[in-house]
C-alpha cells in the first residue's frame, strides 16, 4: 500500500537512522576512504575549574574549523559536525544526516580563501571562533539597519540524557539552522552561520565592521541592561529570619499586584494546574521557566518562577505536579 502524502526523507528520519554514528566517527570513516585522517587539536581552555570550556580545532582537506563546548568529548563532536558541514558545502559526499541539510555556500580552498580575505570578505577558512556570534550578529544588524535577528527552537530530538536541539536564526528572508546538544550552543552555531553568510554577501558594505569593537559594545549593553533591571528589592535580605522565609515573596509585591494574583488563583479552579499557574504568575509579574532534572527513578519536572527573591523553585514527577506544588505555595502566601 502506498501513501501519496509521504514525502522525501526528512532530517528527523536520518537522525534516527544514523543515530548510533557520531559526527567524529562519520568524519573519520569519510577521511579514511580518501586516504587521509582529520587532525584534531585542543587549542584552548578557559573558565573556572568547575565550568571549563574547551576549544577544539579540526583540519581536513585544506579546511579549518573550530568549536567550543564544556567537555573535550563534546567539543570534538561539535567541531566534527562543523567540518562535515564545510565539506558538504564544498561538494564532498558527506553521509546523511550531516551532509544533507547544510545551508552553507560552497567553500573555497586555502589560496582562494586568503585572496578573498585580502579583498575584505570573510573567507571560508576563517574558523568559527569561541566568541558570541549572537552578539556579533545583533551588532551587525544594528549598525547597518537590518532587521533584528530572530531565533526559534525548531527541533528537540533524542533521549533525556542526550538531547539534540535545532535552532533557527533569521534576519529578514535569510535563515540558517544548526543542531547541538544544548539550546545555547545551537543558537550560537546558527548565528555564526548567518553572520558569516551576511559578511560574505555584504563584504563591500560591511568592510569597516570591527568585530572586537562590536563585542565590546555588546558587553557594555549587557552590563547596562543588567544594572537597569536589577531591582534593589530583589537583593537577598541578609537579616531575614528563616522562620519568615516564605513571607519574603509577598512582601516584595504591592497590594494591588497581590490582589490580582489572588483573583487569578480563585478563578478558573476547574482549569488544568499549568493554565491556572500561568494566569496567576502573569498577574504577579512572574514568568514560569521549565526544565528537566534526571533523578533516581525517572526525570523530574522543575519549575522556576522568575524573577523572585527568594527563589521560587518547585518540582514534580511531571509538569502538572510541579505546577500544582507552585499553586499550593501561592495559595498559602497570598491567602
Amino acid at each position: 500500500m502506498t501513501d501519496a502524502t509521504v514525502g522525501p526523507p526528512t532530517e528527523k528520519f536520518y537522525f534516527h537512522l544514523y543515530r548510533m554514528k557520531t559526527a567524529a566517527s562519520v568524519l573519520q570513516e569519510m577521511m579514511v576512504k580518501m586516504g587521509e585522517i582529520p587532525d584534531y587539536e585542543c587549542i584552548s581552555k578557559s573558565g573556572p575549574q568547575h565550568q571549563m570550556t574547551f576549544e577544539y580545532r579540526c583540519k581536513a582537506l585544506g579546511f579549518v574549523v573550530t568549536a567550543a563546548a564544556r567537555s573535550k568529548k563534546e567539543a570534538k563532536q561539535e567541531v566534527a559536525k562543523l567540518m562535515l558541514a564545510r565539506l558538504a558545502a564544498a561538494g564532498h559526499p558527506v553521509p546523511p544526516p550531516y551532509g544533507l541539510f547544510s545551508t552553507n555556500k560552497p567553500q573555497q580552498g586555502p589560496a582562494a580563501a586568503a585572496a578573498a580575505a585580502e579583498g575584505g570578505g570573510v573567507s571560508a577558512m576563517r574558523p568559527l571562533e569561541a566568541r558570541s556570534h549572537v552578539a556579533l550578529l545583533s551588532e551587525l544588524c544594528a549598525e547597518y539597519r537590518l532587521a533584528a535577528p530572530q531565533y526559534a527552537l525548531l527541533g528537540d530530538e533524542g533521549p533525556p540524557h542526550l538531547r539534540h536541539f535545532t535552532v533557527g536564526a533569521r534576519v529578514g528572508d535569510h535563515e540558517r539552522r544548526a543542531t547541538s546538544t544544548t539550546k545555547k550552543a545551537a543558537r550560537q552555531l546558527a548565528a555564526a552561520q548567518l553572520y558569516s553568510y551576511l559578511r560574505e554577501n555584504l563584504a563591500r558594505v560591511t568592510r569597516d565592521f570591527d568585530e572586537e569593537d562590536a563585542l565590546v559594545r555588546a558587553v557594555g549593553k549587557a552590563m547596562d541592561k543588567y544594572s537597569e533591571t536589577r531591582d534593589i528589592m530583589n537583593r537577598p535580605n541578609l537579616g531575614q529570619k528563616i522562620s519568615e522565609y516564605h513571607l519574603a515573596f509577598p512582601a516584595s509585591k504591592d497590594e494591588s499586584t497581590l490582589a490580582l494574583g489572588r483573583e487569578a488563583l480563585w478563578s478558573g479552579t476547574q482549569l488544568p494546574a499549568e493554565v491556572r499557574l500561568a494566569a496567576a504568575a502573569s498577574a504577579l509579574g512572574l514568568q514560569p521557566e521549565w526544565a528537566a532534572l534526571d533523578a533516581e527513578g525517572g526525570a523530574l519536572a522543575v519549575l522556576r518562577l522568575l524573577p523572585a527573591e527568594p527563589a521560587l523553585v518547585f518540582a514534580g514527577r511531571d509538569r502538572a505536579a510541579a505546577a500544582a506544588a507552585a499553586l499550593r505555595y501561592l495559595h498559602t502566601v497570598l491567602t
